[in-house]
């Protein structure tokens, strides 16, 4: 399908930045070239870039059915990371460009991650950061240990049944909804299945790994937050969108709940400022997949997607 002197694009920033990755590529291939200058592609710088590949590594970059038409050499897509929502896949497939794409790669990243937001969240640690550096010694009001308190996990695949295990040592109550779980479905021993909104009612903390899509656009909204308790917390660490940003903003400004933590956001990297000012939220710029041992995994998955289509 491709050989090792096929041209090579690279879109990724974290792989472009990662000499170990950049090495082992260059092992396999002789004419690459990569996006050293860290840019957030649009459609047309998209193109430009990809102009005459025959192969890509991709990340969060939309390759939508018109970006791809105008592809005309490219015979392979490798995804570096996990989600395909920006993928036109059925397109790919109607050009016969081959996608290759591993599921799972970083999901003990992204579940620590989310455990490590859980508590900062629930032990009111991040106000209170806010409030020392702006020069005030405040106490705790409602700070809770996560022995104490039930998480609810939407989305019950590989990240959410990971963090499921971590939640267990701590001995806390599991809820778990999703759409793909059937009620005789046997689950984890400790872990509930409930319906969504049973889920929202019942939950100290609820936190969201599912992926993007038709049916997943807003699937927490203003309906779904007014069913959380007060002093509940809201976690969205696998895409922007899923969670409407215009109803946490009230929910927070309103005090409905205790606080929200996001590390992906409706259009990145252009955030609501509004958002993340507030006291009683919490963010990061889309870093949860993408720890040191998971760019290397998602990296080495890219790679060898690539090296397997290699037409010897």
């Amino acid at each position: 399908m491709i050989t090792r002197d096929s041209k090579l694009a690279v879109t990724s920033r974290t792989f472009s930045r990662s000499k170990e990755l950049k090495d082992l590529l260059r092992k396999e291939f002789n004419n690459i070239k990569y996006n050293e200058d860290g840019i957030h592609f649009d459609d047309q710088n998209l193109i430009t870039f990809l102009d005459d590949c025959e192969a890509a590594i991709v990340s969060g970059e939309k390759l939508s059915k018109e970006v791809i038409k105008k592809l005309p050499h490219l015979k392979i897509v490798s995804k570096f990371g996990v989600g395909l929502d920006g993928i036109d896949v059925d397109f790919l497939k109607e050009k016969g460009i081959k996608l290759s794409w591993k599921s799972g790669v970083n999901a003990n990243s992204v579940a620590e991650l989310t455990l490590c937001y859980l508590i900062l969240m629930l032990r009111e640690a991040q106000q209170l950061n806010r409030d020392l550096n702006a020069g005030h010694w405040s106490k705790v009001n409602n700070s809770r240990d996560l022995s104490e308190v039930t998480i609810g996990i939407i989305g019950f695949g590989q990240i959410g049944k990971t963090l499921a295990t971590y939640l267990e040592y701590h001995k806390s109550r599991i809820l778990a909804y999703d759409p793909f779980i059937k009620d005789d479905m046997k689950l984890e021993s400790k872990v509930e299945f409930h319906e969504l909104d049973s889920l929202l009612r019942q939950s100290d903390a609820v936190t969201l790994h599912v992926p993007l899509s038709d049916s997943t656009v807003e699937m927490i909204g203003d309906r779904e937050i007014k069913l959380m308790k007060k002093n509940s917390v809201l976690l969205n660490l696998s895409r922007g969108g899923i969670v409407s940003e215009q109803a946490v903003y009230k929910a927070l400004k309103t005090e409905h709940i205790a606080g929200a933590a996001f590390d992906v956001f409706e259009d990145e990297p252009n955030i609501n400022p509004k958002l993340v000012q507030l006291k009683n939220f919490f963010g990061t710029p889309h870093i949860a997949g993408t720890s040191k041992n998971s760019i290397h995994k998602l990296g080495l998955a890219a790679i060898n997607g690539l090296v397997e289509s290699i037409d010897m």
